[in-house]
Parts: C-alpha cells; sequence; structure tokens
C-alpha cells in the first residue's frame, strides 16, 4: 500500500522534538527456536504490508509541515549480530536507542536478530521504532506478526477479524491501512483555548528538585518476576481494590522518599473511535500525577484514573491543533529549551500488557521487553510488560549506578505486598535468561 498524508498535529510535535531530542523506543522479544535471517527479513517485508508504517519518511518538510509517504522507502533493516556474552543484548539496545533515525530517508524502523552462538536454538529480536510511526503496544503486535510469519510463510492476515488474544468491542481499522493518526479519532476535536488551561494544569509547576548529578552514559538495565509471584502481586492488588500501576507507583514514591513527579504513559485506543486496535502507530499520550513515600495505593489509583478519564485525556492531545501557526524550527528551540531546563518529571513508569500468543509453531516468545530515550536528564524510564503470566521491567537511565539502587528499594517496597526471589541486577545491562 502507498502511503501519504499530512503529518497530525501530534505527529508534528513529536517531529519537531526528534530534531533536537531522542525519541527512539525499543522492543525486545526473546524467543525459544531456529530463526535464519533469511525468513526474519521476508517476515518484515511481509508484514509491512498489515503495518505500512514499517516503511515510511517525511517528505517535503516545511516550516509548517511534512507529509509521511512511502515512495522510495525500502523495507526496514535486519542487522545480524552474535552474541558474545549475555549482556550483548542489552548492549545492543543502549547502541540502538541513541542511534538516530534519517527522517527524511526512512524507513522509521529497523531491527537488530541477535544470535545466541553455537546452541542455535533461540535469538533475540530488537524493534527499534521511532517514536513518530510506533507505541510500545502496536510494536508489540509487530513482534507478534513478524513471529507469526517467520513460523509459517503465508499471506499475512488483511484484516483484524475475532481472535483470542485481540481487543474485542466497538467499530475498529481494518485491513492493510496505515490507521488514521489519533488526532484525527478523538471524540470532539475541535481545540479551544481551555484545552492549554488543562494542559497547564497537567505539567503542573516545576517538578520538585533532582539531586544535580553529571549525566553519564545511557544503561540498560532488565529484570523479570516468575508467573507464580507476579500471580501473587495482581491477586494482593485486586484483594486491596487497587491496580499494579498504583502499586508500581507507590513502590517506586517510597524508593525515592522524596515528593516526585511520575509520568505515566496512557493508552488512547481505549477512547478513540473507530479504534485503531492492532494498527500500528502512535496512539498514547502522558499523564502526570506526583506522590511521596506517604502517598497510599488507593490514593495513587484515584489520581490516575481521575487523569484518564476521556475529558482529561482528550485536551492534551487535541491541544497541539493550537500550535499549527508555530514553526516547526520554533517549536523545536522551545522543547529543548525545555529540556535542558530539567525533566517535567521525575520518573517515567510505563505498565502494560501485552495481548500476543506465546507459541508460534516451532517458536515460542519466552520474554518482552521494553527500553525508551526520550528525555536529556537522565531521569529513569521505566517500562513494565506483562506477557505469559510474568512480568518484564526495563529501566533506561544516564545515573545506572544510582538509577539500579532506586529500583532495588522499589522492588524491596513492592516485596512488601508478596516476597520476591528476584531482584533488580546490580549492573545495568545484565537480565536474567528466560
Amino acid at each position: 500500500m502507498t502511503v501519504r498524508r499530512r503529518l497530525s498535529p501530534t505527529e508534528r510535535l513529536v517531529w519537531a522534538a526528534g530534531e533536537v531530542l531522542p525519541v527512539n523506543f525499543a522492543v525486545t522479544a526473546r524467543v525459544t527456536g531456529r530463526a535464519h535471517p533469511g525468513r526474519i527479513r521476508d517476515a518484515l517485508a511481509a508484514v509491512r504490508r498489515r503495518h505500512p508504517l514499517l516503511g515510511v519518511r517525511l517528505d517535503a518538510p516545511g516550516r509548517w509541515q511534512a507529509w509521511l509517504t512511502s515512495d522510495d522507502v525500502p523495507d526496514p533493516g535486519l542487522r545480524i549480530v552474535t552474541a558474545t556474552s549475555p549482556d550483548t543484548w542489552t548492549q545492543v539496545v543502549e547502541q540502538e536507542l541513541q542511534r538516530p533515525f534519517d527522517t527524511t530517508t526512512g524507513p522509521l524502523a529497523r531491527f537488530v536478530l541477535l544470535d545466541h552462538g553455537d546452541s542455535g536454538d533461540s535469538f533475540d529480536l530488537v524493534c527499534v521504532y521511532h517514536h513518530l510511526v510506533a507505541d510500545v503496544l502496536s510494536a508489540a503486535f509487530v513482534v507478534r506478526d513478524v513471529l507469526d510469519h517467520a513460523a509459517a510463510p503465508r499471506v499475512v492476515r488483511q484484516t483484524s477479524g475475532p481472535r483470542e488474544d485481540r481487543p474485542r468491542g466497538g467499530p475498529q481499522i481494518t485491513g492493510a491501512q496505515a490507521a488514521p493518526p489519533a488526532d484525527d479519532l478523538l471524540p470532539g476535536r475541535r481545540a479551544n483555548p481551555a484545552d492549554l488551561l488543562k494542559l497547564a494544569r497537567a505539567l503542573g509547576g516545576p517538578p520538585p528538585p533532582r539531586p544535580d548529578r553529571p549525566a553519564g552514559p545511557l544503561t540498560y538495565t532488565t529484570w523479570s518476576l516468575p508467573p507464580e509471584e507476579t500471580s501473587a502481586l495482581l491477586t494482593r492488588c485486586r484483594a486491596e481494590r487497587t491496580t499494579l500501576q498504583a502499586a508500581l507507583c507507590a513502590a517506586f514514591a517510597q524508593a525515592y522518599g522524596r515528593p516526585i513527579r511520575i509520568a505515566v504513559p496512557a493508552d488512547l485506543r481505549r477512547i478513540l473511535t473507530p479504534s485503531p486496535q492492532e494498527a500500528m502507530g502512535l496512539y498514547a499520550s502522558t499523564v502526570f500525577v506526583t506522590a511521596d513515600a506517604t502517598t497510599s495505593r488507593h490514593d495513587l489509583k484515584a489520581a490516575i484514573h481521575r487523569q484518564l478519564r476521556p475529558d482529561e485525556l482528550v485536551p492534551l492531545v487535541r491541544v497541539f491543533r493550537l500550535l499549527r501557526p508555530v514553526p516547526r524550527r520554533t517549536l523545536s528551540a522551545l522543547l529543548l529549551r525545555g529540556e535542558t531546563k530539567g525533566a517535567r518529571f521525575d520518573i517515567s513508569l510505563s505498565n502494560v500488557r501485552v495481548p500476543i500468543p506465546q507459541d508460534y509453531g516451532p517458536l515460542r516468545l519466552d520474554a518482552l521487553y521494553g527500553a525508551a530515550n526520550t528525555s536529556l536528564s537522565g531521569a529513569p524510564l521505566v517500562l513494565v510488560a506483562g506477557h505469559g503470566g510474568r512480568l518484564f521491567f526495563g529501566v533506561t537511565s544516564t545515573d545506572g549506578a544510582a538509577v539500579a539502587e532506586l529500583c532495588e528499594r522499589a522492588m524491596s517496597h513492592l516485596g512488601s505486598l508478596v516476597p520476591f526471589s528476584e531482584r533488580p541486577p546490580s549492573r545495568a545491562g545484565s537480565a536474567p535468561a528466560p
């Protein structure tokens, strides 16, 4: 399918940000089974027909607008790396997060196949995206479709028909088409000045002061919880009538031991009409909550749910329509200036349940880790993925030793709800075997 459409206001802002700030994120699939590189390349080419944004670039970028186009864009690249240590895959993620995309040539996605060596019975697929074209959930759907096709090559499904692991309900976008951007699917799309007030309230005042430490290299730390501990934690949350997201926020607030602002990524799919469902694209926003060591899980649940109401979320996306008269370079300069003055948050905590299968014929998806590099401040970005009855934690920051200690303390506080057998690794980059 040929793609050609204008950037939406939200996409234009992400484009402007990407000119001066990092905007990459990655999803790593750890897979048991054999996969020849040629088969993975074929799968990526086939899956591009289902998810056209895998092969786009920016065309005619001007002061106020640009176009997304698939003209003259090759299939996403696949780099082959042989693992030389258990840390190789996290080192690859760190490198890829810091390597910018050329938006004028595309594509805005790339992949690394990490061969685990002589055994030949497992591999990692590191999937890297410019945030302009994807969010973590749609990246997971791409993983599913690539493994599906690699396991049994065939014509890629053209529709999103009923399936147990797929979200249901409401109108949806089907077929191999580039779904409309979130801005075009909002209920009540007309922006008004009151949206600026909503945005100002959401951002609040300046965040509490953070310790002034020199930025170090970007580091990536991962760990996981086995099924029995994940189940016990979720059961405890349900018994308390709270949520995993609230429990995570409370644990990290206790670990900081001071007032903090927490960025909570929000999935927009549930409020868009028609729903993009499994389409690839940027269908996420961010809300903010404040907490300290005394804030209860119930209070955090209420604060998060209040921010996720449609009447609170919609203005945070719709407001970017008011920025159309602002030239792109001006937006970039403003975003850079704001970022260099310090992060708008102390920590970002993302928690997503990934509704994709584990088994793909001879292949099995054993783990799914997320990572992001979207801030110059070095504030830790925590991505928690729930899949196969387990929780997979990934944390990036430029303050590796301090953040490793922070995660250790947070998991200790979370462990007060249920006992954990595993703690975050003391050295960034080491990860448990699935």
